[in-house]
């Protein structure tokens, strides 16, 4: 094999590798607040998501069980999104009934009325 060809597949294998280890996720998370539910069994998470510049701030609210690790990529345990840096309050009303509130920023936000066994309630 000549110079040129083993030079360019070395190349082509540390890029590769450089480019795995990136990860497919280019979003940072901010962390916005924590609501555990009266009885403790679940906790409401509000995150705001920034994928760059080419795209707009997205706030968040997300249902997790206590015993399970946060993760802000399981999109099925998104209850609630809107675009822009919207005020966003959310609260138990009782251990099954969420609240959520937020302020206008324009956008149609996504709102789902039940995640498992919770009701949830905007304002």
């Amino acid at each position: 094999m000549n110079a040129w060809v083993i030079y360019t597949k070395a190349l082509f294998l540390l890029i590769a590798a450089l480019l795995s280890g990136c990860g497919n996720n280019l979003c940072s998370v901010e962390p916005i607040s924590k609501n555990k539910s009266p009885t403790g069994k679940y906790i409401a998470n509000v995150f705001e998501r920034d994928c760059g510049a080419t795209t707009p701030y997205v706030r968040v609210v997300s249902l997790q069980e206590t015993d399970s690790e946060f993760n802000p990529e399981e999109v099925k345990n998104w209850v609630f999104t809107i675009q822009g840096q919207s005020d966003i309050h959310v609260s138990w009303i009782t251990k099954n009934e969420l609240q959520i509130s937020f302020s206008f920023t324009g956008d149609t936000p996504t709102q789902r009325s039940a995640w498992k066994n919770v009701t949830i309630r905007y304002q």
